[in-house]
């Protein structure tokens, strides 16, 4: 069996400070460690991060990152299309290791893929019904607001800039990854490296 690559420092590419605090929880979770370091590189937008995304991998790499990991929410583009692009812009970075993570359609839709998690981060009174498969839902940050506002009796409010870190703690991943393909794909990837 052949060694893993050992892994120093993990760069991350997102859209914002929120998307950032989030991954560095779930991969932590994930790798069952608490001592990973982690260094970021703020998009603010999807536009604007697609532009810059060479530039902000090779910056990610000359600051110690030997892994870095490219976030873009789907939203309603085309899957195939995005990631054909945004893979070819990560192979042109100096980075060995990266990976280009492409939550369907945001992070939120991951989210939903615990329903009884959801109820008790908020201390919901009743259980979101969420029908299908957590990445078939439209706008499930809008959906994930409802399901709050509404399972708490319109007492309670979801903001993602503030409540999505406490659902990356709190949420069970391993009912996320059955669910959410995008998720088991960025699971799997980064439990091929040592850390």
């Amino acid at each position: 069996m052949s060694k893993k690559k050992k892994i120093k420092a993990i760069g991350l590419i997102v859209e914002d400070i929120s998307d950032y605090n989030s991954f560095k929880i779930i991969i932590s979770r994930v790798l069952q460690k608490n001592n990973l370091t982690f260094k970021k590189a703020i998009g603010n937008g999807c536009g604007k991060m697609r532009r810059k995304a060479l530039s902000y991998a090779d910056t990610l790499s000359r600051k110690g990152c030997d892994l870095v990991i490219l976030v873009h929410d789907l939203d309603r583009n085309n899957l195939k299309t995005l990631k054909a692009d945004l893979d070819k812009l990560m192979d042109k970075s100096r980075v060995k290791n990266k990976f280009v993570c492409i939550p369907i359609e945001e992070i939120e839709g991951w989210f939903l893929g615990d329903p009884e998690g959801i109820r008790d981060a908020f201390n919901l009174i009743r259980t979101p019904k969420i029908k299908g498969r957590p990445e078939s839902v439209t706008s499930p940050k809008e959906k994930l607001e409802d399901y709050v506002y509404q399972c708490s009796n319109k007492f309670k409010l979801y903001l993602n800039t503030q409540h999505n870190e406490l659902l990356s703690n709190s949420l069970d991943l391993e009912k996320i990854s059955a669910k959410c393909k995008s998720f088991k794909n960025l699971e799997e990837f980064i439990k091929e490296f040592d850390y």
